[in-house]
């Protein structure tokens, strides 16, 4: 007996539809696009309880026609493509055919269409892929489609769903992501009756990114405008001072298609190079312009995963124009090779409180290089203000400035934590933070867990907050970086324990106020840092398992110069 045999209609639907709709935020991704192939200047996305009740998206476009709409619900149909070659040069951000249909057959689903040729439009019901009802309505010209009870009909893909939150976040980044690159279109996001992102249509693409992220951010943007044959790259990218701990503000799209594809992402952080800190990334709207069948789009249900031909080629365009526009802010130092001026200096020693002066000449001698006693060690001096040298009885010590002082700060309020009792400091001039629609869910999420970990937050307008106190043990700088780092540990998109947050992600982001390489310190500092740093729990590495403290025996240095075998 044949083992072989054809799939139920229903199946083969449902099937299918898990390919295309993952989460609600497949569902609105699908219906935006729908939107801006219509060419609507205006796109509204109601969402309720994160998308698994209701998502509802309204647009002004041109409608379906009203003797399509059923047919508009059905597999593989669609208005945009005629041929084969069609399928080789897509210009459209929809083209297979799936998206209502997949939506359909998963959800409820009511669309009111119209047309500006037609005085009427066509509203239809529709359950388990099947049309309920249809009639024709007075409607404005446009699609509004509402999708429902997501998943009603498939309780084991219902019962994957996340949060509401988590569910939330992901729609926030869809409509992010083409509100960014869409200056010319009107977006507005509600959640639960609130308005999340309302990015009004503008000429100006960087007008448009300071709706979406404020100008505290986008005032370290960069232009980049770079051409070269049949390629060309636009738009902007951050300075490597302003990159984030997350990859939240990367937007990479191919003729306005957001994408996702590792060798192109790559080239971007491979044209900063050695810029980026380690553990940060950069910031970047750029969008690839290259004829449309050098790219192919139908390679994933999704259409983010692109495949590119001569993926090289495009590589280093994108890479050049990363460099090019950085050598052009002067953010590229160049290397000029002189023979160093020498001038007079004093050194002074101090060697058990009694002070010697001597004449030599350097190109930049140290202000004071004291031997001082510190716990068992004596500090020798410092190498290219990154390094600390030291000795004790045993050997020579070379010690990370950043590393040591990264470990007594998480220690320091680890401890806090862990006491339940954070010293916060109050700030004599509140800070204005501008956030992002994202930032702003997530601030709203947390705001218990910030206030309690020192952090007091007050909304300022709908897009701004003002930061009164910040744990005083990170009083030292980059008070306003910190909390948005704070706010990048919290953006894990999982719902965690609130010690968990306190004695990892929040004690982590606020390792990064610590010293880092190349700042000049003081040697009262120095003693101070060591001094800590010796009473810590673990004195020999960072929080991250990077070395803090390397030793090299006497012996070991003797073996150096040959004096032992």
């Amino acid at each position: 007996m044949s083992k072989i045999k054809e799939l139920d209609k229903d199946l083969i639907n449902k099937i299918a539809a898990g390919e295309v709709i993952e989460r609600p935020a497949s569902v609105v991704k699908e219906l935006v696009e729908n939107a801006i192939d219509a060419e609507a200047t205006h796109i509204s996305i109601e969402v309720i309880e994160g998308g698994k009740s209701l998502v509802k998206v309204s647009d002004n476009g041109s409608g379906i026609e009203k003797d399509d709409v059923v047919m508009s619900i059905q597999r593989h149909t669609t208005s945009k493509l005629n041929n084969l070659q069609d399928l080789f040069q897509i210009t459209t951000l929809g083209f297979r055919g799936e998206a209502l249909a997949s939506i359909a057959s998963i959800a409820k689903l009511e669309m009111i269409t119209k047309t500006k040729e037609n005085d009427v439009g066509v509203s239809i019901t529709v359950e388990n892929g099947i049309v309920l009802k249809q009639e024709y309505v007075s409607a404005k010209q446009g699609t509004m489609i509402a999708v429902s009870d997501l998943f009603y009909n498939v309780p084991a893909r219902k019962k994957h769903l996340k949060g509401i939150a988590v569910e939330f976040n992901h729609i926030i980044d869809i409509i992010t992501r083409y509100a960014l690159i869409h200056p010319e279109m009107h977006f507005l996001l509600t959640h639960n009756g609130k308005t999340i992102i309302n990015s009004p249509s503008t000429t100006d693409l960087l007008n448009n990114i300071i709706t979406i992220y404020g100008r505290d951010l986008t005032k370290e943007f960069l232009a980049v405008n770079f051409a070269n044959g049949d390629v060309e790259i636009n738009g902007y990218i951050g300075k490597p001072n302003a990159a984030r701990t997350d990859k939240e503000y990367q937007s990479l799209y191919i003729n306005k298609r957001y994408i996702k594809n590792y060798v192109l992402n790559k080239a971007v952080y491979d044209g900063y190079g050695t810029f980026l800190f380690h553990g940060r990334h950069p910031i970047f709207i750029l969008n690839i312009t290259i004829l449309p069948q050098k790219v192919d789009v139908n390679v994933h249900p999704s259409k983010s995963i692109v495949r590119v031909d001569k993926e090289y080629l495009i590589y280093e365009a994108i890479k050049k124009a990363v460099i090019d526009c950085l050598v052009e802010e002067n953010l590229i130092p160049e290397v000029i090779e002189s023979r160093p001026k020498e001038i007079d200096a004093k050194l002074i020693l101090s060697s058990a409180g009694q002070f010697i002066e001597y004449q030599t000449a350097f190109t930049q001698a140290p202000s004071l290089l004291p031997l001082k006693q510190v716990l068992n060690i004596r500090l020798i001096g410092k190498i290219h203000n990154t390094f600390i040298i030291a000795e004790d009885e045993k050997g020579m010590l070379l010690i990370d400035q950043h590393a040591a002082h990264e470990r007594v700060m998480y220690e320091k309020f680890l401890q806090e934590c862990k006491d339940k009792h954070i010293h916060a400091q109050q700030l004599l001039t509140p800070i204005v933070l501008h956030v992002t629609p994202n930032e702003r869910v997530i601030i709203e999420q947390n705001i218990e867990l910030l206030q309690s970990t020192g952090f007091n937050l007050e909304l300022f307008g709908n897009d701004s907050y003002l930061l009164r106190s910040l744990p005083s043990v990170f009083g030292r700088t980059q008070q306003k970086q910190l909390i948005y780092d704070v706010i990048d540990e919290l953006n894990l998109g999982e719902t965690v324990k609130i010690e968990e947050i306190k004695e990892e992600r929040i004690a982590r982001a606020a390792c990064r106020s610590a010293v880092k390489a190349h700042d000049v310190l003081e040697f009262p500092e120095i003693y101070r840092i060591l001094e800590e740093l010796f009473q810590c729990e673990n004195k020999f590495t960072c929080p991250h398992g990077r070395p803090a403290i390397i030793h090299y025996s006497l012996y070991e240095l003797e073996k150096k110069f040959k004096r032992k075998e």
